[in-house]
């Protein structure tokens, strides 16, 4: 059973425009709009998985009896009725995979680098092999 209420808070939390974005990948050109989840007891797979990707979540996030479910917060001192845990989860899950591609471009740099002093590495060498023949008295190939 999915948690409408999560998907109800999720949707209203959203931008005019990131409501429309998000209606639109899960019906198309249809006008549908999300009361479809109210009123339909058969929810396709598909529109589930559109609005995981969409939040960023796992499809387990919109069920009933989900983990992440929570109406209230155990505060330092005094208790947090409503506290919007869920808005806070996609929010932290959105700058962690931000963090993530940031770290990918970091390790892709760093391979490109590695990459570049290995080649720079095998120039040299064959350089200081060219000069010892020179030195022995092979007769070495010059560049023109």
């Amino acid at each position: 059973m999915l948690n409408l209420e999560l998907i109800d808070t999720l949707y209203n939390s959203l931008s005019k425009e990131d409501q429309q974005s998000l209606i639109a990948r899960l019906f198309k050109k249809s006008k549908q709009t999300m009361s479809y989840f109210h009123r339909t007891k058969d929810i396709s797979l598909s529109k589930l998985e559109i609005m995981a990707d969409f939040f960023g979540m796992p499809l387990n996030y919109f069920r009933a009896d989900s983990k992440f479910k929570t109406d209230k917060v155990a505060g330092s001192i005094n208790l947090v009725g409503k506290a919007s845990v869920s808005t806070n989860l996609m929010m932290e899950n959105q700058l962690l995979r931000k963090e993530l591609d940031g770290r990918e471009s970091v390790i892709q740099a760093k391979d490109e680098t590695i990459s570049t002093l290995n080649q720079l590495n095998r120039m040299l060498q064959a350089q200081v092999g060219n000069n010892i023949k020179k030195e022995d008295g092979s007769v070495a190939f010059r560049a023109g």
